[in-house]
């Protein structure tokens, strides 16, 4: 189990550099999501395992302080900033770093980011709201198939 959650952590700290995304039905999904994703300043909330695929954290996991206090910034122009907040994990990063991102008008969306590999394949969003949103990676972890879940939150 601990390899589990170490080979979990490792993913998350991939997904960690990008998240975000929503489900809509209406025929204006993509506009909806976009104006969820870019209405606000996006922190850290939580993350972690969802054994069963419910969209419930089974097990969750112990970030650094420097991963939490980052902030996702989402703006209509396709951009995202990411701000390493008042901890750094590495000293010589930079502050800031902008990215591209995406977001798909199907149900259920899909984020995705050219931040790194993992998030130009995509996240698929569990939840999109106001104050909340909520993405997940179905991955096989030594065998075991889970969603490593992580949600923002304003």
């Amino acid at each position: 189990m601990t390899k589990l959650l170490l080979t979990a952590a490792s993913l998350m700290t991939l997904t960690l550099i990008w998240t975000a995304c929503s489900k809509s039905k209406s025929s204006n999904s993509n506009n909806s999501n976009m104006t969820l994703m870019t209405q606000a300043i996006w922190k850290y909330d939580t993350s972690g395992i969802d054994l069963n695929k419910d969209g419930v954290v089974d097990l969750t996991d112990n970030l650094q302080a420097c991963v939490k206090d980052n902030t996702y910034q989402f703006k209509t122009d396709s951009t995202v900033i990411v701000d390493e907040g008042a901890t750094k994990c590495n000293s010589t990063d930079p502050q800031t770093a902008t990215y591209s991102w995406s977001i798909s008008s199907g149900n259920p969306a899909i984020l995705k980011s050219d931040a790194t590999p993992l998030l130009a394949s995509g996240l698929t969003v569990l939840t999109l709201t106001s104050t909340k949103l909520t993405v997940y990676k179905d991955t096989t972890v030594q065998g075991v198939s889970i969603w490593y879940i992580f949600s923002l939150k304003h």
